[in-house]
């Protein structure tokens, strides 16, 4: 009898190791059937309760700017990326400017992960354009294409003015991280040899970027504390939040989300060292390192109370989450918003 007790025994253990590494939890839960499903990166399954720790370790490794212009709104909340050229291959980063820049612009265009249009100058089909642009990447010149450039939309101008088609800038960057997110590549914006190569692979499959509504948040640290969100150039929502305090302030600059929850549960420790646990944290998207935009739940709102993030009510939040996506722009302004 004490065989068959023990026989047993083991197998439900045998059973419970072979589940363990399924990710049944993933601190994203969510009883909206009409939000998007959390975008949670396979070497995050292993920890179903994310600590500050792992999310440093989930996060890009670039460095925020230490400081702003007047307004709080530098080009890139990053520091300069800039193309490189290694043994493995060429690097385009945030703040590079020339041909590279350009090639790399022209690619997003035409896979349609920019939100501008790129039209060239010489009369050719669409496939030999591609060709054009792919071979470019293969034979390592990286040779632009001449041609005219149109952005979708005219608004806000926050986001217009970080456009420019010979620069590598946040929008760039921002195409970028969603074609490493839709290719299964390492988001961090950069297109380095890896990105590189999927690009001209892409560019002579003739792919597209998936049809998903351009969305762009736009948050100010000016009284009362605002969030934007804008979707295809329009306005679509306008809702008080929270930015850091003092002491854990929210970096200024323009950032890519990098990695999302439907639900999460935060922890650490306070400037003064007291520990806080906040279980299931809803709407999660996380721009620069530690730092995101979700819902929480405060008495009032518009004013400096969070360590970092970008604190809204549950159904503004709720709303924002199920416009972004991994490469959304967040920008964070001291400046007060027009609208």
């Amino acid at each position: 009898m004490r065989t068959r007790w023990i026989r047993w025994i083991a197998l439900a253990l045998a059973f419970c190791v072979w589940l363990s590494p399924l990710p049944f939890s993933l601190g994203a839960t969510s009883d909206e059937p009409a939000l998007p499903s959390p975008n949670v990166p396979p070497d995050s399954w292993s920890s179903l309760q994310q600590d500050w720790k792992s999310l440093q370790n989930l996060a890009q490794k670039a460095v925020p700017s230490p400081s702003s212009s007047k307004n709080g709104t530098p080009s890139s909340g990053h520091a300069a990326k800039r193309s490189t050229s290694t043994a493995q291959g060429v690097v385009i980063g945030v703040g590079d400017v020339g041909p590279k820049a350009l090639w790399l612009n022209e690619s997003l265009a035409v896979l349609g992960y920019l939100p501008a249009t790129f039209s060239p100058s010489a009369q050719e089909p669409a496939q030999a354009v591609r060709l054009a642009l792919s071979a470019g990447a293969h034979a390592q010149t990286f040779k632009p294409l001449q041609g005219t450039w149109k952005l979708r939309y005219d608004q806000p101008n926050a986001w217009v003015s970080l456009w420019s088609a010979d620069e590598d800038t946040p929008i760039t960057e921002g195409a970028v991280m969603a074609f490493e997110s839709q290719h299964h590549l390492a988001v961090d914006g950069i297109a380095g040899p890896d990105v590189i190569h999927a690009l001209s692979e892409a560019l002579a499959a003739g792919e597209r970027a998936p049809q998903v509504p351009y969305s762009y948040i736009l948050v100010t640290t000016s009284l009362p504390e605002t969030l934007e969100l804008w979707v295809n150039g329009k306005l679509v929502l306008t809702s008080l939040c929270n930015t850091g305090i003092p002491q854990a302030p929210t970096p200024y600059g323009t950032y890519g989300v990098y990695v999302q929850y439907a639900s999460q549960e935060m922890k650490g420790k306070d400037p003064n060292g007291t520990p806080y646990d906040d279980p299931d944290v809803p709407y999660v998207s996380y721009f620069d390192q530690g730092c995101a935009v979700h819902g929480f739940i405060r008495q009032k709102y518009g004013f400096p109370q969070s360590l970092g993030c970008v604190e809204l009510p549950y159904a503004a939040a709720a709303k924002v989450f199920a416009y972004t996506h991994i490469g959304t722009l967040v920008t964070i302004t001291s400046a007060p918003l027009s609208t």
